[in-house]
């Protein structure tokens, strides 16, 4: 019985690992294309991160959720730098308010990286939520000038991939005991934002039939989230967490095919 018992913690340590998240590395020398991506990345990754701290918070062990949040702070504040110091040589002196943008994603991305050290509190995950949306915003801001209509795409991709991370973020911030004093409306406006997001990708030029398969998926998907979000019923934080993986994965998969489709028009 002892190598079945072997067996079955392999088989979990193995799943943990697929599910894992990984914070991808910046490579300077890439395209505009891969590092506009790049910065998008950011944005969602945060939301990744979050969703792991309040993971630990709950005392959960699922996936690992404490050894992918140390790896990911170190990783991730790498990248954050780096992606600062890309779009800040690149942008110029003719571009001082987007460069601006980043100088204050990157502060408020230390703030919360001071906070994301300590061991998980209600009051700090708070913090933290305020300051990573504050973060997209101006990681957005900091891009607006690069953008053409292709990296728009790109950036659409980001914003419906993060509405389900955003929606078992409040979710599990309820579960944990976290007021939230606008919860349905904030929900049911994620809820309009992916739809609208949805309509838009799904109408655009870059698409190719894998693309729009992905696109139906992650639509198919996403009904978990509308079932969470009205059902009576409380949902394990274990699912839910794996739900957004996975809708992170299909998202990947369609930026990366939008990705090969602009670089050809660079």
């Amino acid at each position: 019985m002892k190598w079945i018992k072997k067996l079955i913690v392999a088989m979990v340590m193995l799943s943990s690992m697929l599910h894992a998240f990984e914070i991808d590395p910046f490579d300077p020398n890439a395209s505009l294309t891969e590092n506009f991506s790049t910065n998008c990345l950011q944005m969602t990754q945060s939301q990744q991160i979050l969703k792991a701290y309040i993971m630990v918070g709950l005392d959960s062990n699922f996936q690992n959720p404490a050894g992918n949040l140390k790896r990911a702070i170190v990783a991730y504040d790498h990248r954050a730098h780096q992606v600062h110091d890309y779009f800040h040589k690149l942008l110029g002196v003719e571009n001082s308010a987007a460069k601006a943008a980043f100088d204050e994603a990157l502060q408020l991305w230390e703030a919360s990286k001071h906070l994301l050290e300590q061991p998980p509190t209600q009051e700090n995950a708070l913090i933290i939520k305020a300051n990573f949306q504050k973060m997209i915003t101006k990681l957005l801001e900091g891009t607006k000038p690069l953008a053409t209509p292709e990296l728009e795409l790109i950036s659409l991709t980001g914003k419906l991939c993060r509405k389900p991370i955003e929606i078992t973020i409040d979710y599990l911030l309820r579960i944990w005991g976290v007021t939230l004093p606008h919860y349905e409306e904030e929900i049911a406006s994620i809820i309009s934002q992916y739809h609208a997001n949805l309509k838009t990708l799904s109408a655009n030029p870059l698409n190719n039939a894998q693309s729009l398969q992905l696109l139906q998926k992650a639509k198919r998907q996403f009904l978990f989230f509308e079932i969470m979000y009205r059902s009576k019923t409380h949902f394990i934080p274990n699912l839910l967490s794996k739900k957004a993986d996975d809708n992170f994965h299909i998202i990947r998969q369609i930026k990366k095919i939008y990705k090969a489709k602009a670089q050809k028009r660079e």
